[in-house]
């Protein structure tokens, strides 16, 4: 009975309803698209580098081992630092064109000519990387072959010793989906890829579940210098894996110490680094979207206080016949929180719909609009507008008879 007097109240001023419940949909719809970016950015960056504690070595200041640069004999240098078990040197580069697709001068080009698909060029950028794979099959941690695929799904094997020098090279399930076949089906293991203009066969697919990983094709590093054009003297990275899990910072510090100019660090702590950035932009997010929810219940307590004023007779008769002051506070209330229903329900409908046009434009990243993040929502706009309504209500309860004849006789 008072949900529907209260709806009745507030059908029967459409426009001071509309432009109240719009005045927190905007934040709730801000809530709700932001987290949903927060949530896509932490997805896209997986979790599989999290429990690893073996260490990366590339050269100082360089943002990614795509862009660094070590002489190879720094390698038996880090050999023989205590500590270090398996040592083993990596090559990493952009991908040359894939299947006549992709490339840095594609992307190059579509950014020029500010192409449609120059950010889908970006997305689907594929990068190698070549394995020392002597060193890196005796590796305990070794992420892409952790992650291949069980055989009766497809996931065929990882490298061996006998694809030394072969055009041999495992792919992520994202990446035979990217260059499919000319019936646009996945590539699958015994096909072929050309890559810079040479042929590859793919004896085995993994997922990692991590784009920022599942952009990479692997193969021994012999074939992957004569491709990218990597002399023999020069690695990207080197793979440490230290000899017990404990020592893997102590270990970095004595790599740092002994050979100038490189950076040591978990491979974990990128995943790390990312959560905790991600962390600082959810708390922003969070100071910014509540700013602006509170301003949409400045805007509900002023509806109702409006709406209060100019029903003082109606108040005054329902006292007269019978009301009391409780009737009075928790239909006022009522009448707040339906807005804040409304606008939670406005807010995660449009939400939804957004998100789901706009997954569909994007490649390789998606918003990830959750069923608790609509909860959330819903609970911050009823408790925003059912707070908001208090003070407005406590007027309106304190409304007497007599009170009501006063203000009838004003207007």
């Amino acid at each position: 009975m008072m949900w529907t007097f209260a709806w009745q109240n507030l059908v029967t001023r459409p426009s001071r309803t509309t432009l109240a419940i719009i005045g927190l949909t905007i934040p709730l719809l801000a809530f709700l698209g932001l987290f949903s970016l927060s949530r896509g950015i932490r997805d896209l960056m997986g979790n599989t580098l999290t429990k690893m504690q073996d260490l990366q070595v590339i050269r100082q200041n360089s943002p990614s081992p795509v862009f660094s640069d070590l002489p190879s004999d720094m390698a038996d240098k880090i050999r023989k630092i205590a500590g270090a078990d398996v040592v083993a040197p990596e090559v990493w580069k952009i991908s040359p064109p894939i299947d006549g697709k992709g490339g840095v001068g594609a992307m190059a080009l579509g950014m020029l000519t500010k192409r449609e698909n120059s950010l889908k060029g970006i997305a689907n950028l594929v990068v190698i990387e070549g394995q020392d794979l002597p060193e890196h099959l005796k590796l305990k941690n070794a992420v892409f072959k952790g992650t291949l695929l069980p055989k009766e799904k497809g996931g065929g094997r990882f490298l061996t010793l006998e694809d030394i020098g072969k055009s041999n090279i495992v792919i992520s399930t994202k990446i035979a989906r990217d260059f499919p076949n000319a019936d646009g089906s996945p590539k699958t293991t015994g096909q072929t890829m050309h890559i810079g203009g040479q042929e590859f066969t793919i004896v085995g697919i993994y997922e990692t579940g991590s784009l920022l990983l599942d952009i990479t094709i692997i193969m021994d590093i012999g074939v992957a210098r004569k491709l990218l054009g990597v002399g023999t003297d020069t690695v990207s990275s080197i793979h440490v894996e230290p000899k017990t899990a404990a020592d893997g910072d102590a270990l970095a510090d004595r790599i740092m110490s002994a050979i100038p100019g490189v950076r040591a660090q978990p491979i974990s702590q990128f995943d790390l680094s990312i959560g905790a950035i991600m962390g600082k932009l959810d708390l922003f997010l969070l100071l910014a979207v509540t700013l602006a929810t509170l301003v949409g219940g400045v805007g509900i307590a002023n509806t109702m206080l409006m709406s209060t004023m100019e029903r003082y007779v109606e108040f005054g008769v329902m006292r007269t016949n019978g009301w009391t002051r409780k009737n009075i506070l928790i239909l006022v209330t009522t009448e707040s929180a339906l807005l804040g229903l409304l606008s939670g329900a406005i807010g995660a409908m449009t939400a939804s719909v957004l998100v789901l046009v706009i997954n569909r434009f994007l490649n390789g990243f998606e918003l990830d609009l959750s069923f608790g993040l609509i909860v959330t929502s819903f609970a911050v706009a009823l408790m925003i507008a059912t707070l908001a309504g208090l003070y407005p209500a406590w007027r309106a309860s304190r409304m007497t008879p007599m009170d009501a004849i006063r203000k009838s006789g004003t207007m």
